[in-house]
């Protein structure tokens, strides 16, 4: 895989490149890949989601606000009653 350095960006393109990146919880430089991508059109553009979104997505990646409402509604499942075994 070949590598870049983007030198002398306009100050609005960097601050709009990281409010996308910091917006869609990516890196600058996967949202620089990935818009580089579907401009040349060798990636299609599946709406705000990336295969790697849909892959962290299914193998449990997700935000941190979201993962504590997520252990808080499994509470309830870590409880055992003993009425229940015996």
């Amino acid at each position: 895989m070949g590598s870049i350095t983007l030198h002398n960006l306009d100050d609005a393109l960097h601050a709009l490149l990281k409010q996308k990146a910091r917006r869609e919880g990516k890196s600058l430089n996967r949202t620089a890949q990935e818009l580089l991508g579907e401009a040349t059109g060798l990636k299609k553009k599946t709406g705000n989601r990336s295969r790697k979104d849909v892959y962290d997505e299914l193998c449990g990646i997700m935000p941190a606000e979201e993962l504590e409402k997520m252990q808080e509604a499994e509470r309830d499942f870590e409880r055992i009653e003993e009425k229940d075994w015996a």
